[in-house]
């Protein structure tokens, strides 16, 4: 009851406004599609993109909007898989789902049959089809992003007709980052592996040694993840370790309604609309945040242990950088921050993630350490991304399909060494770019 509570409150949030506009989570990108289409199965979904190809319509599909870039942003006909929902069958180890099952809803339902997935990201607000679509990741070495736990897939191609793909199919590995420009995905077959708990602990490291521990890190426990408030002089490292102790006692519902709704939506977003015009406080409040979280011990579920509450508004952009230059990358931005007299009410969080064989992961051929840079100051955001993203390009970074990004074709096809492939694949099952917008003319071409 406890995982179930976690995970469903707040309510997910749809992308779509009042006036049948699309807006993301973060309110950063906004655009007005002609008509929003919401087919109950595939028969209908195969038929919606086939009446639109034959008029030289544009379809872009629309999950919970969950991303900062406008990746999923339809210019045209906005196609929602909401009702197309729900687990369709599952055995040991594998679980069927529809496409616009949301990852909350998800674990519930695993969870009644003793499983659960092997790694989730920080939230599961997002569609099952969407997460895998941008290369969603946690945060371990030992357990790849989860477009990695795609055994199968079932989409709709731009003539409208529907494609099994499977064990031995090497278009497989485009589906698992398909980024929305192969077809609509309607259903996956996930990896799933036995329910199991974690416990966390949380070592204060100088930051001045995570330049060269960064590493270290990564391989220092089954899931671990290095969090940064800037102007603080430490950093947190939050390893989450299996175990069988008993659960740690959660807070009453009345009190995680508290924490969960009315911190999250009313305290905090006070704060940092405060932070806008006195940006000399930030220092202050990411001493006490920090000081709060370092009181916390606890023990539950894999997938309490995994995720946050769904954070309040805020930019964030994220670079993969090859494994061992982690580090490095780290303390560039440590560096930048200090050199440019930022101020910076957000974390940075290094994450990690094993190599993969999804062609436009982040994660392709190389085991890689992603750097997010978030701040919730509106007005310092393009001091802090644009010089974020100078030091991490000579770093070889790539960029994270749904967090903020300006990279074009060119950088991407030098990024992402089977970029060529995924775009002759699109050319073979998109020709005419029924399931194009801005986002992909920008990152793939035309």
């Amino acid at each position: 009851m406890a995982l179930r509570r976690a995970l469903l409150e707040p309510p997910a949030r749809s992308p779509r406004d009042r006036r049948g506009g699309f807006v993301n989570h973060a309110g950063t990108v906004r655009v007005s599609p002609a008509a929003w289409y919401d087919p109950a199965d595939e028969d209908a979904v195969a038929r919606f993109v086939a009446g639109a190809a034959a008029t030289g319509r544009k379809v872009r599909v629309v999950g919970a909007g969950h991303s900062w870039s406008p990746i999923a942003a339809p210019v045209d006909l906005a196609l929602s898989l909401d009702r197309l929902s729900g687990v369709v069958t599952r055995g040991p180890g594998w679980v069927r789902v529809r496409a616009g099952t949301r990852l909350r809803d998800l674990i519930p339902a695993l969870s009644q049959h003793g499983e659960t997935l092997p790694i989730l990201g920080s939230i599961t607000q997002q569609s099952v089809a969407g997460a895998v679509a941008t290369a969603t990741h946690g945060s371990s070495l030992s357990h790849g992003n989860l477009s990695s736990l795609v055994l199968a897939a079932r989409l709709v191609t731009a003539d409208g007709s529907c494609v099994e793909m499977g064990p031995g199919d090497e278009r497989l590995d485009a589906i698992r980052v398909h980024l929305g420009a192969l077809g609509v995905v309607t259903e996956l077959t996930l990896r799933t592996v036995p329910a199991f708990s974690l416990a966390e602990t949380i070592e204060q490291v100088p930051l001045a040694d995570v330049g060269r521990r960064a590493e270290a890190f990564g391989h220092s426990a089954e899931f671990v993840k290095v969090w940064w408030m800037p102007h603080t002089p430490k950093v947190m490292v939050f390893r989450y370790e299996r175990t069988t102790e008993p659960m740690t006692r959660w807070p009453s519902p009345e009190t995680q309604r508290m924490v969960e709704t009315w911190l999250p939506r009313a305290v905090v977003p006070a704060l940092f609309t405060w932070h806008q015009k006195h940006p000399g406080a930030i220092p202050l409040f990411n001493r006490v945040a920090t000081r709060w979280l370092l009181k916390r011990r606890r023990v539950g579920p894999s997938p309490l242990m995994l995720t946050t509450p769904e954070p309040v508004g805020h930019h964030e952009t994220e670079a993969a950088v090859p494994l061992p230059a982690g580090g490095e990358a780290f303390d560039r931005v440590v560096r930048l921050i200090d050199r440019l007299g930022l101020r910076v009410n957000f974390i940075l969080e290094l994450r990690y993630a094993p190599a993969d064989s999804g062609w436009m992961s982040t994660a392709y051929g190389t085991d890689v350490a992603h750097l997010g840079a978030c701040t919730a100051v509106t007005s310092q955001r393009r001091a802090y991304f644009e010089p974020f993203w100078q030091e991490m390009r000579r770093l070889g970074g790539r960029p994270h399909w749904a967090k903020e990004m300006d990279h074009d074709a060119a950088e991407i096809r030098a990024l992402y060494p089977m970029a060529e492939r995924f775009c002759t694949l699109r050319d073979q099952m998109d020709p005419n770019r029924v399931f194009a917008n801005p986002f992909l003319e920008q990152v793939l071409g035309r």
